[in-house]
């Protein structure tokens, strides 16, 4: 499925806060509570402080998901977050998207770092592209993805 990376504007806020609740909600819930309120201002914090790191998803005019990722100190690629729309998920936009960036973290002979709740489904095709959990908290996986030369993406 084709689909396109642009950059955040203000104007795509309230449709990605609707697909990350429609997608976290309820792991949200379950750990920590769900506040509507709490979740809009974490929402918007984060997007006041990763906006340059934030890649909106589309396909064709439609706002589908979202991608945030940065250089560490460590020069580590972290993948803060990821999340596209229920009704396209399993159309391998992800998956994708994911191998894009092991490309070019590869090709900058750089590690990539990722985090999953531990009862996401996600976390399958994560260790499917090679990723492996290093570190687990009560709540996720951390994953990390190893620079390697000879491998094949």
């Amino acid at each position: 499925m084709d689909y396109k990376l642009v950059a955040y504007q203000e104007k795509y806020f309230k449709k990605l806060y609707e697909i990350k609740k429609d997608n976290f909600k309820w792991y949200v819930e379950k750990i920590y509570g769900w506040d509507e309120e709490k979740q809009i201002e974490f929402q918007k914090k984060f997007i006041e402080e990763h906006s340059k790191n934030i890649q909106v998803i589309k396909v064709k005019d439609e706002v589908i998901g979202m991608i945030s990722s940065y250089i560490d100190e460590n020069n580590e690629n972290i993948v803060e977050l990821i999340y596209i729309d229920k009704k396209y998920q399993g159309k391998g936009i992800g998956t994708n998207l994911l191998k894009e960036q092991l490309k070019r973290d590869k090709e900058n002979k750089r590690n990539t770092i990722l985090q999953v709740f531990k009862e996401n489904s996600a976390k399958h095709l994560y260790e499917k592209l090679g990723f492996k959990t290093y570190e687990e908290t009560d709540t996720h996986y951390k994953m990390r993805k190893k620079y390697e030369i000879d491998e094949v993406i």
